[in-house]
């Protein structure tokens, strides 16, 4: 087997191609210092953090000239820090001032908001009346008296902006009856400051999406090797691998030796003798604004370090290359002999594609070629037998056909027999009975007609329209039925009888077990998502919450897995399947329960629909 298998023959060619130039490059590799390693692959963390540093303080300084919009114009009196200071001058009553100034403080507030799109929310307080001002996602409420002072660190001065590390976002203590799902941001908080006074107006406090951020920490190391923090001077995380670490004290041993440099940047190597503890090369460097003092610090093992040399990596590639070229000559050489078996079953194939489907495979030997050309052959036999057996099912479906055809006879007698008794009718003054019994022939020649299996939509109004006159004689006022439809759907081709079924459940679930009857409404229109929308509404009892959850689950299915079961609600499920049988499987049926009673059907019918198109 093991002469006669090109597997195994490939497997011992690859083997020997592979193994001796990997050995090779192992042992000429071993004599190289991994002191050499080390030191490229520091240089190489080193620029890589001061590329991320920078980044990082450019993104920063963006934040910092939109935090100082407070000021700009600062002397005209129609400008934010001009409305603020005219607030503590004139020592105005709260809710006067608020609904005179508020418009042109959330006007100032939402140009703020809008100059850089990772802004999340923008709280501004004013000490003068403690007025907490909050716009979020581009909405703002009213004002409110709510006093505030920002989370200073300890000893930090006062006087001066600072960086409040990452955390959950939160809208200051400020009600805001619209729900505001939380989110990872830091925050700058901003005194604003009657220069040349030492006297704070008020804080500004601006909550910026950490995602950004993020981005730019995460293409500085290997998630599933080395490990990245930015931390700030308190030793808060601001970023970790780890989410549940942000906003909360960095418990490392290491942390105080990195924030206490002279330097500010560099790197050190940390050795425990702990296996749990990192062992490897710390790399940091401060990332310096006028708000904050950030420290980015990466960690990579030992491990990690020296297994990615890149001189070893290089001399590995020029050895493998080397034995490479003897890899494709021997491949090169033994090609032939597999290509000529190839040709043989391919020229077979090209004969069976021009209808020669008893072609005699002439491909001989044991290997797997062989085994291929067999089983080849051993399909076109079972195919050619599936030909035949298809082929004598059209022959019986023709039958059956004709026989469809002459039972046709007695429903067309039914008819011609509704119409005489119809003009009898008229003859005797009973029109009422006359336009039942054309409804009812009406219906009758609908159904009867099996040439059309596909018809346009107005024609299933028409239908259901004679289908409802029988029911009103049956329930007379009680009964309400209105149509909606949009003349731009009328001459959508849809499947046979799609809405009598979708109706006949009104009258089986919603009405009777109430013992009385109401209204329904049919509508069909264009959405919004160039959906065909076809809706059957009533205002009966409805359907018991769990059940409805049950039938949902049943319609969202394939259409492989929804076969009718014959339990209840067959006709949805038959309605449906022929739409995505005529469609696409995109059609959607939604059942749902009405306020404060009723029961709906909406079909959702993407478009273009079958070619055509609406106007």
């Amino acid at each position: 087997m093991f002469r006669t298998s090109i597997r195994n023959k490939l497997i011992a060619l690859l083997l020997a191609a592979t193994i001796i130039p990997i050995m090779t490059s192992i042992a000429i590799s071993y004599f190289y210092t991994k002191s050499t390693v080390s030191e490229e692959s520091i240089q190489e963390n080193l620029d890589l953090i001061q590329l991320g540093t920078d980044n990082i303080e450019n993104y920063l300084t963006v934040i910092e000239q939109t935090s100082k919009s407070v000021y700009r114009s600062m002397n005209e009196p129609e400008s934010l820090f001009g409305i603020i200071e005219r607030e503590v001058n004139k020592n105005a009553e709260r809710q006067d001032f608020s609904s005179i100034y508020k418009t042109s403080i959330y006007g100032h507030l939402l140009n703020m908001y809008q100059s850089m799109r990772d802004i999340s929310q923008i709280h501004l307080h004013t000490l003068a009346n403690d007025q907490s001002y909050l716009i979020a996602r581009g909405r703002f409420r009213d004002p409110d008296t709510i006093p505030y002072t920002p989370p200073y660190p300890p000893g930090a001065d006062k006087l001066r902006p600072f960086l409040e590390a990452t955390h959950e976002s939160h809208t200051f203590g400020v009600p805001w009856n619209v729900y505001l799902p939380s989110t990872n941001v830091f925050t700058l908080h901003l005194p604003i400051v009657a220069a040349p006074s030492t006297k704070v107006l008020g804080y500004l406090s601006i909550d910026v999406k950490a995602n950004e951020l993020f981005k730019i920490s995460k293409q500085l190391y290997r998630n599933d090797e080395e490990n990245l923090y930015i931390i700030d001077k308190q030793g808060i995380v601001v970023f970790a691998q780890n989410p549940e670490l942000l906003g909360k004290p960095l418990e490392e041993n290491w942390v105080p030796s990195v924030l206490d440099s002279s330097s500010g940047n560099g790197y050190l190597e940390w050795n425990t003798k702990d296996k749990n503890n990192f062992t490897g090369i710390i790399f940091y460097d401060q990332i310096k604004s006028n708000y904050s003092e950030w420290t980015i610090v990466k960690m990579q093992p030992y491990s990690y370090l020296h297994r990615s040399a890149n001189q070893i990596t290089q001399i590995n590639a020029i050895i493998a290359a080397i034995f490479l070229v003897i890899v494709v000559a021997a491949t090169l050489y033994i090609s032939y002999h597999f290509t000529n078996p190839i040709k043989k079953l391919i020229s077979s194939m090209n004969q069976i594609q021009s209808g020669n489907l008893k072609v005699d495979i002439e491909v001989k030997g044991n290997d797997e070629f062989s085994i291929l050309a067999r089983r080849f052959d051993s399909m076109m036999q079972t195919i050619t037998d599936l030909i035949m057996r298809e082929y004598k099912l059209e022959i019986a479906n023709k039958t059956n056909q004709m026989k469809a055809m002459q039972a046709q006879i007695n429903p067309h007698f039914l008819n011609n027999a509704l119409q005489s008794i119809g003009t009898l009718a008229l003859h005797h003054q009973a029109p009422k009975v006359y336009s039942l019994i054309s409804s009812l022939a009406k219906m009758m020649r609908y159904g009867m007609n099996t040439n059309e299996a596909i018809v346009p939509l107005s024609e299933e109004i028409s239908h259901v329209k004679a289908y409802m006159e029988l029911q009103k004689q049956r329930f007379g006022n009680k009964l309400m039925v209105s149509f909606d439809i949009e003349e731009g759907t009328l001459g959508i081709q849809v499947p046979k009888i799609i809405l009598q079924p979708l109706v006949e459940n009104v009258f089986k679930h919603s009405f009777e077990p109430l013992g009385e009857v109401g209204e329904i409404l049919i509508l069909s229109k264009w959405s919004a998502e160039h959906e065909l929308v076809i809706i059957v509404q009533d205002d009966g009892l409805g359907m018991e919450a769990g059940r409805l959850g049950e039938l949902q689950q049943k319609l969202d299915k394939p259409s492989s897995q929804m076969m009718p079961d014959g339990q209840d609600n067959i006709g949805l499920s038959n309605v449906l399947l022929r739409l995505r049988l005529h469609f696409s499987e995109d059609v959607r049926m939604i059942v749902a329960n009405q306020q404060p009673r009723g029961f709906s059907v909406t079909l959702h019918i993407p478009y273009p629909i079958g070619g055509q198109e609406h106007t």
